[in-house]
C-alpha cells in the first residue's frame, strides 16, 4: 500500500457561464484537485469522498473538511469499491497483474487506523463488488462461480427492517457484462434484460430492494428484486438517495445515437423527474446527494468539484421513505427493444 498525502487547492471565483434551467442559484465551486476525479462516492456522513483517476487506478480518499488526500492503492480498481454502512471503511477489488496472470484482491481500508486488510484473493478478474445492505454480504462473480463474504463490524446490530428482509428470495450480482439475479441458494442465475452493451455503473438502494444501472450505450435501468427492468432514460452514474426513492444521474443529451452532453437529473423509480442542471458544453458527471437542498458533482475531464443547491419541493418527484421504494412493480418501458448478451 502506498500512502500519499496532498493538499488540494480551494477554488475561488469560478462560476459556470450558464445557470441551471430552473434554479436562480449558480453552481458553487467547492475545491480543485491535481487531477480529474472519477467515480466519486461519499461516505455516510459526507465527511470522506473516495474516487479514482481516469484510468480507474489510484483509489484515493479525500477528507472533505481538511482536503487532505490519501492514496489507498495504486492498482486498477475501476468502479469496484463501496463504503461500509457506517462510513468508516472502504471496500474495494484491485487487479494485480504479473507477467503471466491476473489476480483479484478484495480488501478493506480502515480510515482510522489507515491500514488495509485482505478479505479474499481470487484468481483472474472478477465482476464488480456487489454489496447487499440487507445482511452486509459482499459478492463477486468469477470464472468458477460467485464468491460471497458476510461482513461483520464492531458493535454490529441489524436494524428491524434488515431482520425482516427476505434475503433468501435472491440477490443482485453485477458483472461487467450484465446484472444478475441469483436465487435458490445460488443455484439459479438470471441475467436481467438490457441493451447488451455492458454495465458501466450501478447502485443498489439502501433497503436492498432496487438496483439502478447504466450501460455503455447510456441507458438507465431500474429493477426490483430481479423483476423485468424499466428504462428510465439515457444517462450514466446512477446514485440512490439515502432515505428516499429518488435516483440521481448524469442524463445524456442525445443527437441520434451520440451523447453530446450530460446534465444532472433527479428521477423517481418510474422515470418521473426534473433536470437539476442545464450547462451546455460542460458534461456534469458522478453526482452525489449532499443534503436535502444540494448535490455535488464534477465535470468530465476537469479537476473541479461543484455544489448545486435546488428547491426541495422540485426534487420531490417520488414518495419519500425507504418503505415506499418497492410500492409498485416496475414494468418494462418500451423505449427500445431490450436484449441480453450471454455471459
Amino acid at each position: 500500500m502506498i500512502d500519499r498525502f496532498a493538499k488540494s487547492i480551494l477554488v475561488f471565483g469560478l462560476f459556470m457561464s450558464t445557470p441551471c434551467a430552473w434554479s436562480q442559484q449558480k453552481p458553487e465551486p467547492v475545491l480543485r484537485t491535481e487531477g480529474p476525479m472519477v467515480d466519486i462516492r461519499l461516505n455516510k456522513n459526507r465527511s470522506l469522498m473516495a474516487y479514482t483517476d481516469q484510468l480507474g487506478q489510484s483509489l484515493r480518499i479525500m477528507d472533505m473538511e481538511t482536503q487532505e488526500i490519501v492514496e489507498v492503492t495504486p492498482h486498477r480498481v475501476g468502479p469496484s469499491f463501496f463504503w461500509s454502512p457506517d462510513g468508516k471503511r472502504l471496500f474495494y477489488r484491485e487487479l494485480i497483474h504479473d507477467k503471466k496472470s491476473v489476480t483479484s484482491e478484495i480488501k478493506a481500508y480502515d480510515t482510522f487506523s489507515e491500514v488495509n486488510a485482505s478479505i479474499d484473493t481470487v484468481p483472474g478478474s472478477t465482476g464488480y463488488l456487489t454489496f447487499d445492505p440487507r445482511d452486509f454480504t459482499v459478492l463477486a462473480m468469477h470464472e468458477k462461480g460467485i464468491t460471497s463474504k458476510r461482513l461483520q463490524f464492531p458493535g454490529e446490530r441489524l436494524a428491524r427492517w434488515q431482520k425482516r428482509a427476505k434475503v433468501e428470495l435472491g440477490r443482485f450480482v453485477v458483472t461487467q457484462k450484465a446484472v444478475l439475479w441469483v436465487n435458490d441458494m445460488g443455484l439459479t442465475l438470471n441475467a436481467l434484460s438490457d441493451d447488451g452493451s455492458g454495465v458501466e455503473s450501478f447502485d443498489i438502494s439502501p433497503d436492498g430492494k432496487l438496483i439502478a444501472w447504466t450501460t455503455r450505450d447510456f441507458y438507465v435501468y431500474v429493477s426490483e428484486a430481479g423483476e423485468t427492468p424499466r428504462v428510465l432514460g439515457r444517462g450514466r452514474d446512477a446514485r440512490w438517495h439515502s432515505s428516499k426513492s429518488l435516483l440521481l444521474y448524469s442524463a445524456a443529451r442525445m443527437v441520434g445515437p451520440k451523447a453530446y452532453d450530460f446534465d444532472v437529473r433527479v428521477s423517481d423509480r418510474l422515470g418521473n423527474g426534473r433536470y437539476l442542471t442545464s450547462t451546455p458544453e460542460q458534461a456534469e458527471r458522478w453526482p452525489q446527494w449532499w443534503d436535502d437542498k444540494s448535490i455535488i458533482f464534477t465535470v468530465q475531464n476537469s479537476t473541479d468539484l461543484w455544489k448545486q443547491s435546488y428547491e426541495k419541493d422540485v426534487a420531490l418527484t417520488a414518495s419519500e421513505g425507504p418503505e415506499n421504494t418497492g410500492a409498485a412493480t416496475a414494468k418494462a418501458n418500451p423505449l427500445h427493444k431490450m436484449k441480453t448478451k450471454p455471459q
